[in-house]
Parts: C-alpha cells; structure tokens; sequence
C-alpha cells in the first residue's frame, strides 16, 4: 500500500582566559555574520586550538560552545561581531572595563583558537568565510536561484530540503561543503530516489525515511509518499545529488554571504 499526503596548559593561558572569551563574544550576532574571515587555516591549525580550547575555554563555553547563554562559537553565533583579527586582538589587548587582562600569545595560538572556532567545533573541517546574511540572502533568491528548489520560512520550492531551520541542523563547516561539493556534502536521508510500483506507476522524488519494510520520499510538488517496499518493483536510489556546485559559479565572497545567510536561518 501506498499512501499520499497533500583552564590549565600554562599560566598565561589560565582563568583570566574565560573572562577574555567571554568578553569577546559578548555583543551583536547580525554583526558576527557580517565578517569575513581573514585567512584559511590548516588542519594542523584546528587541532591545536582544540587542545587550547579544550583545556582553557569549556569550563565557562562548554565542549559545544553553548555554554554561555545566547552564544553558540561552534555555529558562529555571537553576541558581539568579530572578524579574525578581532578574535586575536581582543585576547591580545584585553578588556580593562571589563576586567579582562591582555595576554601575549604565540602567533600560532591565536591562530589555533582562531581556526578551531571558526571550524566549526570540526576537527575534520575546512575553516570557513562567513560573510553578509542580508547580501546572502540576495543571492540566494537571485542569482543563486537557490529558491527554485529549496523553501525558506513557507516560501520557495519543496524540490529540495526546506532550509528555514538549517543553522540549527547542520554546521558551517557541512553547509559549506554542500556549496561546493555537493556530492559529498549530501546528507544521506536526502538522496534522490526513483520508485516504480508494481501497477506500473513511477515515482521520483526526495527520501525522507526508511525502515526494513517501508520507505517515504517527497516529490517535486511537496506530496508525500509512503510504499511498503513489498509493492515495488524496483527501488533505485541516487548518489548524485541534483543540487549544483556553485564553485566557480559564484565568488569566493559571494559564496560567504551565501553561507552567512543559511547559518542564520534558525527556524521561525
């Protein structure tokens, strides 16, 4: 049947540290979206400000960056905007009116705890450019064409994934990758399906969900379909994804404004 629904490494590197991350992401997150970052990062980069991170800044942020109310580090959502030599400048100088001392960190300290956050919280990732939401958002129902197949907050298309709560979903870092490689950015829940019934019927569309006996997928119209896979005759299912590589297609800046715009989206 089927059916169809319409603080511990050094002393320099101790508490007063806390204090300064505190300060730091504790302003305005519409401006954090707007910055760019300064520079790539390497993976040796990452892994070094996990270490600094892990042993000086989860006892007040925590091991997600949640720990502070209002703040989340590892989705890029801050209270104050900061570009990447923000971040260093900040740590560096301090904050006298808040209480928070400078500190005179190695070059590749600040870098590590730089490209750790900016990661993402991934130690597997690619440091991202997080641009302008309001400019991406632009992009996105323009030039982009991104609203042709995805829907945001009721409005777009159901061809592809509803994006309106996708800053909560996905990292940066994995939002990125499914910008510019989307084959290998692909979630597999969201792969492309094609099913035939055994009354000869064809059905293309989106998998939603799959148990041993059953499968449920979306069409390009948003009606969804429920097959118990005894009735199928043939089940194929994609490892290509539909959705464009925009690398090359848009501008390295064009696609941070892009990236900035779908981490804000939170959900109404």
């Amino acid at each position: 049947m089927d059916t169809v629904c319409t603080h511990r490494r050094t002393t320099r590197l101790a508490a007063p540290l806390f204090c300064a991350l505190i300060a730091l992401f504790a302003g305005v997150s519409e401006r954090a979206l707007a910055q760019a970052q300064d520079r790539q990062y390497n993976a040796a980069d990452i892994q070094r400000g996990y270490r600094l991170y892990t042993n000086n800044c989860t006892l007040c942020h925590g091991g997600n960056g949640d720990g502070v109310n209002g703040v989340s580090l590892s989705r890029q959502q801050f209270r104050r905007a900061s570009t990447d030599d923000d971040i260093k400048n900040t740590i560096m100088n301090g904050v006298p009116a808040a209480g928070m001392p400078s500190f005179n960190l190695q070059p590749a300290e600040f870098d590590g705890l730089v490209a750790y956050i900016r990661s993402g919280f991934d130690l597997n990732a690619t440091p991202f450019k997080v641009g302008a939401a309001a400019r991406g958002q632009t992009i996105f129902e323009g030039k982009g064409g991104c609203a042709a197949c995805h829907r945001v907050n009721g409005k777009g298309s159901f061809s592809a994934p509803d994006l309106s709560d996708i800053g909560i979903l996905r990292q940066p870092a994995s939002i990125q990758r499914s910008l510019t490689e989307p084959n290998a950015g692909m979630m597999p829940i969201n792969r492309p399906l094609r099913v035939v019934t055994k009354d000869g019927r064809t059905i293309r569309g989106r998998r939603l969900n799959e148990d041993t006996f059953t499968v449920q997928l979306a069409d390009q119209d948003g009606r969804l379909y429920s097959f118990a896979k005894a009735d199928l005759s043939q089940y194929d299912l994609g490892t290509t994804s539909d959705m464009p590589s925009f690398t090359g297609k848009l501008s390295e800046d064009e696609l941070a404004d892009v990236l900035a715009y779908l981490i804000s989206l939170r959900g109404q």
